[in-house]
């Protein structure tokens, strides 16, 4: 019976994960082909403003208390508590839409002394800046809700319902901002359609919740006790989110500052592709975070769970990794054109590394809060803002764009080796032979992929299929070596033949 029970959950880790991972695939597909024709719609100043207000929107009072309610409802449904999950939900939204009505009032307050003074846009464009401001603010009101209605699917384990709305709607988002940036609209236009989509993205996802959670529902009388607990948890994840928007947004302001929106697109250009790559990680590793919840009394079954998840999520990022830093110029010169690939090209390198470490921490990342310490991930977001935004300040006046990338890489790079730490606190021991072996044989499968990869890359004139053949024969050099090294368990060979089969 056991052996069953694990085979079926075992299933079910996999379908979740295949779900997840189809909230990337279709926007990496669909923003490849859109990035250019906005940037050449709105013009490199103004694409520098529209990434400017993008970051504020995901950054400023976009605050997930929605984590509480995902890790509440695994909490109670493997204890027998379903009586106390409407009383989260609540109290989740409560507080979503108070800190959303905050940040809307704020927002319009201040945008005119952000956009003039912090930002320092320039004249004949601040006044649609301003007005871009003001659409982003009922953007990140509805995101908030947004976010509360999505982490009731993710705690019940829905992944496939999620990942079919969220593809949806990207879907609708993208298409319709390639839609009206072809006709000639401006960042407003844009901003005012996504405010749309997440408006009835929000009504969806409340729809899907109610459907498929029999407990969910919304009232104003939950205890007192019940709010605090989620603001006790979500404190600390609060605080990584804050630590988070401030280096973004300071990261953001400053280029424009310093630098102007021209060179603000030519870093957030490639930084988007680093971000593609963290979320086709954070895709694949949301079921973390509820079984982690799950699993909290039984460290044995949630070492296993952490190997394996982190074995995955090395394997692909490591061949990520080496595929752009072998073909990170081919692709922009292919993708955005030779001027983009002269400026952006250092750039692509330094922030998908940055974003390869950050990928590999996402598991450590979503255990830690999954097990109710999201205070160490703010700890450890505290010491990643402080070292990248002082080297910031310190490295742009020299090197320009490319000191902003090595303070980002430089923060993130500290923050890693809490992978180490959180082993130690969790597992009684640093898993040292597990990272040997699977580093070596990491290191060298890229190596050997790598230089498959450059080969082809020198002796092929520079195309699209060309690109295609090579990152094709370095994948398979990459994987033939991992086989050949025994990479892949016995146990893990009868998964992957159960899945090529399905």
């Amino acid at each position: 019976m056991m052996q069953t029970s694990d085979k079926q959950t075992s299933k079910s880790i996999v379908r979740n994960v295949v779900y997840g991972s189809l909230t990337w695939v279709l926007p990496l597909g669909l923003n490849l082909v859109a990035t250019p024709v906005i940037v050449r719609s709105l013009g490199n100043n103004d694409y520098g403003i529209y990434a400017l207000i993008l970051g504020f929107i995901g950054y400023s009072f976009t605050f997930n208390f929605g984590r509480a309610i995902t890790k509440y409802i695994a909490e109670y449904r493997s204890s027998g508590d379903e009586r106390k999950i409407r009383d989260v939900i609540s109290a989740s939204f409560f507080i979503s839409v108070t800190v959303g009505l905050c940040g809307v009032l704020l927002i319009g307050l201040l945008s005119g002394w952000l956009v003039r003074d912090v930002f320092g846009i320039d004249v004949e464009a601040q006044n649609r800046t301003i007005d871009a401001m003001y659409i982003a603010s009922g953007v990140i009101f509805f995101w908030g809700l947004s976010q509360v209605f999505s982490s009731v699917l993710q705690g019940i384990q829905r992944f496939d319902v999620y990942s079919k709305i969220y593809t949806g709607t990207t879907f609708a988002l993208i298409s319709g901002n390639l839609a009206l940036a072809y006709a000639g609209f401006d960042l407003r236009a844009l901003l005012a359609w996504n405010l749309v989509v997440l408006l009835l993205s929000s009504i969806v996802f409340a729809i899907a919740a109610k459907k498929l959670l029999p407990e969910f529902g919304i009232h104003f009388k939950f205890e007192r006790d019940t709010l605090w607990l989620v603001l006790r948890y979500s404190a600390g994840t609060l605080g990584y989110q804050i630590l988070a928007n401030i280096l973004v947004l300071f990261e953001r302001g400053w280029i424009t500052q310093r630098l102007g929106t021209e060179n603000l697109t030519f870093y957030v250009v490639p930084l988007m592709l680093g971000i593609y790559l963290h979320g086709f990680i954070a895709s694949l590793v949301l079921v973390v975070f509820p079984l982690a919840s799950e699993l909290k009394d039984d460290r044995e079954k949630l070492l296993k769970l952490y190997q394996k998840a982190t074995k995955v999520i090395s394997f692909l990022v490591v061949f990520i990794v080496t595929s752009v830093v072998v073909q990170g110029s081919t692709f922009l010169n292919l993708w955005m054109g030779e001027e983009f690939s002269r400026q952006s090209s250092t750039l692509l390198t330094l922030h998908i590394g940055c974003f390869g470490l950050i990928a590999i921490l996402t598991v450590s990342w979503q255990m830690t809060e999954g097990l109710g310490f999201p205070q160490w991930n703010a700890a450890a977001a505290g010491v990643c803002t402080a070292i990248a935004i002082a080297l910031m300040i310190f490295l742009t006046d020299d090197l320009g764009n490319f000191g902003v990338a090595v303070a980002r890489f430089a923060g993130f790079a500290t923050i890693f080796l809490s992978i180490f730490f959180v082993e130690r606190w969790f597992f009684k021991a640093v898993q040292i032979s597990f990272w040997l072996g699977l580093a070596g044989s990491l290191a060298i499968a890229a190596v050997v992929a790598g230089v498959g990869e450059y080969a082809i890359k020198s002796f092929l004139l520079a195309s699209w299929p060309s690109l295609a053949l090579s990152v094709v024969v370095g994948g398979l050099s990459y994987c033939g070596v991992l086989w050949a090294l025994n990479f892949v368990t016995d146990d893990e060979r009868i998964l992957i033949k159960g899945i090529v089969g399905r």
